[in-house]
């Protein structure tokens, strides 16, 4: 047989001769894959062949000779039986019935196709494959046309369609634009140049080192947990001045930037003055509360109890005020602000500089008894007040003085003063009800299917999941403001806001069946229920709104309706500079005047696509974990109080503890070890415990034998060498060598460095050590060993306080000099 043939007619044809006959199948009695016997069955009676071993040829891998042959009999007149001198192999075998040895023609009467057959002895053993293969013709090859893939433009895609044209009509020649087959080339190269472009798009936006679009950097900064700053917006002190007692600004007041030509105080009923004020580009700013005003706020005096040239030192947190300032209260705010040139008196000398705002604790009018608060020596009435030390004064206030001789050398008084009827504001104004559009409907559904590809139906085949509506609006202005909420009792330094990490963004949505939805950083942890969104912003300021999807926060549903009420101004241009804002639109005859003594700070930009690019990895690769010794170290000197640390690992008895050495910059106290603890309790391994301790302080004690030049005073070496070893060098910042700062955990404080710097000062003539021991252990000789040892947890200190003589003593024994 030299074809393959899927009908298989020739057995039915010979059956149905009078003349032929032919083999019908062979198998291998006996035991399997042993038999040494082959039973022939043929398709008519067989007794009538005469067949001899050398009528029978059986090849193979391992040759086989036929050593009898039994012939058909009446019983079973199919079946002829031969046997073989062994059994074969594996090998698929062939089974032929020739006329001679030397021909390959069958017996006579015998059909040629049927006279052979393939076998194999081991067809009875045990197989996990269908023993019967399915024989039919493979198909074709065919050969793919040749095509251009790389096409990736317009004239790439109209030229391979031409091309593929040119192939399957050759007769079609047409170049003309005008021709219909020539347009619709045309038409679909066009289209497939904006597909390719898309999907070059969606590759490029799938990687953070090759995103274009900011929304794509920021979903790839959130997959490695880096929440990116969409900036902030700036905040400002307002000083109102007053006409009358009892004006009210209204939460939500807005505050413009000077523009020349315009009054103060804009009369609402002025349209072309609002209009032209609101016309302008620049920044706009909204009070955060409601504030009353009062006359007696508008320039409050500090009262010096008859004393001249005064000053309120820097660091002070208290001051006294003229008058009954009863409207005054814990929690009101002023400003202190240098109204005069102490030198000249002139207000154009004072100093912009000199001005601070403080947020009040404590408002004293009455004495113990109740009465008005007065100077008893001439009855003045006065105030005292009192601010956190948050708000401490950074620098001296001159409150009165003497002016320079040029001026008249007179006596200068109220150079500063405090200001009252403070407002807080922040840059960004408020637009309402911009309506966003309609839900569009969902996307058709792809039809369900559940039959099997065997023509069966299957009820376990998941219904596809429905699509949902495709809605992504836009804002039509921008930047969106981004702000922390406002405490109205914090200290005034906390004011500014000088980390945005916590911004968030000023918009809320209401839907038309009455729901309110809020805006999110993201929706991971939200449920199918919350009504919330995300404001994503792009490169170009544009901001759209995403959803949820029903899993993580819920999906609006197709026909619904949206209005965004949302704040615009963010960013640093909202830092605009001290009495820069100028103006306010207000009823007639109640304000003088508006202005802002304080620079407006806090507006920080949006995270720029080049900054989170190269902080996004950087995050995502920083360790928040305490595992080993040197973890709990450094997370714990990253924490604000604290100048170093040391971690350890003990075994407690049950398991480890991990005890953490820290040095406190000032000194060590309990909110600070409780601080400590907390956050490291956030990044400590389960299982292993956490103690928070104080380092080792070794005082040092430490003496100098100087010998001093003749040429110099041995007053100014001495105060020269302590500037070196304690006090440090004020001019340049330099510490001295002896300063808390110079040492750490487990370090061997050597004697040849102090030695080395006081030779080093002008005028010493030499310089030995008398005594170099450590405080709690004196009988260790550190002068002959040249250096003193330290524990792993100890820090060497030498502040040589007398107050507190266990850390460290420092003495010179000056000798010469005058």
């Amino acid at each position: 047989m030299i074809y393959f043939c899927a009908q298989k007619n020739r057995r039915d044809l010979v059956l149905a001769s009078n003349s032929l006959n032919g083999i019908d199948y062979l198998e291998v009695p006996g035991m399997c894959g042993c038999g040494t016997q082959l039973a022939v069955t043929f398709l008519k009676d067989a007794r009538a062949l005469a067949l001899a071993p050398a009528n029978i040829v059986i090849t193979g891998d391992t040759p086989l000779q036929v050593t009898a042959i039994t012939p058909a009999s009446d019983e079973d007149p199919r079946v002829i039986t031969v046997q073989l001198n062994e059994t074969g192999d594996f090998s698929r075998y062939t089974f032929s019935l020739v006329a001679a040895p030397d021909v390959v023609d069958p017996p006579e009467g015998l059909d040629p196709q049927l006279s052979t057959l393939s076998f194999s002895f081991k067809a009875g053993c045990p197989t996990p494959v269908d023993c019967l293969p399915a024989e039919s013709c493979p198909p074709p090859a065919q050969t793919p046309p040749d095509i251009n893939y790389l096409a990736k433009d317009y004239g790439g895609f109209l030229q391979v369609m031409q091309d593929r044209m040119s192939v399957l009509v050759p007769g079609w020649t047409e170049t003309h634009a005008a021709d219909m087959g020539v347009a619709m080339m045309e038409a679909l190269a066009y289209a497939a140049d904006h597909l390719s472009y898309q999907q070059d798009a969606v590759s490029t936006e799938a990687y953070l080192n090759t995103a274009r679009s900011r929304i794509s950097l920021r979903r790839h900064a959130r997959l490695v947990d880096d929440m990116i700053g969409e900036g902030c917006n700036a905040r400002v002190w307002m000083y109102l001045e007053t006409l009358a007692d009892g004006v009210v600004i209204p939460q939500g007041t807005e505050f413009y930037v000077r523009t020349p030509g315009l009054p103060a105080v804009i009369d609402p009923s002025n349209l072309q003055q609002v209009q032209l004020l609101q016309g302008s580009t620049q920044p706009i700013f909204a009070s955060l509360q409601a504030t009353q005003l009062f006359l007696e706020q508008n320039q409050i005096d500090f009262y010096t109890w008859g004393d001249a040239d005064c000053c309120l030192p820097a660091g002070a947190t208290q001051a006294t005020l003229v008058g009954h300032l009863n409207s005054l209260a814990p929690d009101s705010m002023l400003i202190f602000q240098e109204a005069l040139g102490p030198l000249t008196g002139s207000p154009d000398d004072a100093d912009p500089t000199h001005r601070w705002a403080v947020r009040l604790t404590s408002v004293t009018t009455t004495n113990y008894q109740g009465l008005p608060l007065c100077d008893p020596l001439n009855g003045q009435p006065i105030t005292r007040i009192a601010w956190s030390s948050d708000d401490a004064l950074p620098f001296p206030l001159c409150l009165s003085s003497t002016t320079s001789a040029t001026a008249g050398g007179q006596p200068l008084y109220n150079a500063s003063v405090a200001l009252g009827n403070i407002v807080p504001a922040d840059h960004g104004i408020w637009i309402e009800n911009e309506s966003l559009g309609n839900v569009p409907a969902a996307p058709p559904a792809p039809d369900a299917d559940t039959r099997c590809p065997c023509g069966a139906t299957s009820s376990s085949t998941p219904a596809p999941i429905a699509p949902l509506p495709r809605f992504y609006p836009e804002l039509s202005q921008a930047p969106l403001t981004f702000t922390i909420a406002y405490d109205a009792t914090a200290p005034a330094t906390a004011f500014p806001i000088g980390e945005a990490s916590g911004a968030l963004a000023q918009i809320h949505l209401l839907s038309d069946d009455g729901q309110s939805w809020q805006p999110v950083e993201d929706l991971l942890a939200s449920g199918p229920e919350d009504a919330l969104f995300i404001p994503e912003i792009e490169y170009t300021g544009a901001v759209f709104l995403r959803f949820g999807d029903d899993q993580y926060g819920q999906a609006p549903a197709s026909g619904l309706s949206f209005t965004a009420h949302y704040r615009i101004g963010n960013g640093s241009v909202g830092n605009v500079g001290h009495d820069a804002i100028a103006h306010v639109i207000f009823a007639p005859h109640t304000l003088r005047s508006v202005r802002n003594p304080l620079a407006a700070a806090g507006g920080t930009d949006a995270e720029s696509m080049e900054h989170i690019c190269q902080y996004a990895p950087y995050a995502f690769q920083t360790q928040e974990r305490c595992v080993t010794e040197a973890d709990y170290g450094s997370m714990a000197a990253q924490i604000s109080g604290v100048e170093q640390a040391r971690g350890t690992l003990r075994w407690t008895g049950s398991w480890y503890t991990a005890f953490v050495s820290v040095e406190p910059v000032t000194r060590l106290t309990t909110p600070l070890i409780r601080g400590t603890t907390q956050r490291l309790n956030l990044l400590r391994m389960m299982g292993t415990d956490l103690a928070v301790e104080g380092a080792v302080m070794v005082g040092l004690q430490i003496t100098l034998q100087i010998c001093v030049d003749p040429a110099y005073f041995q007053g100014d070496v001495y105060a020269a060498l302590m500037r070196v070893f304690i006090t440090g060098n004020q001019c340049n910042g330099q510490t001295g060598l002896l300063n808390a700062s110079q040492f750490t955990f487990g370090e061997m404080v050597y004697a040849s460095p102090l030695i080395a710097a006081a030779q080093a000062v002008d005028g010493v003539l030499s310089a030995s050590l008398t005594t170099f021991t450590r405080m709690d252990n004196p009988w260790v000789n550190g002068v002959a060993q040249g250096y003193l040892g330290l524990g792993p947890l100890e820090i060497a200190c030498c502040d040589n306080d007398p107050d507190h003589l266990d850390h460290g003593l420092f003495t010179l024994q000056m000798d010469g000099g005058k």
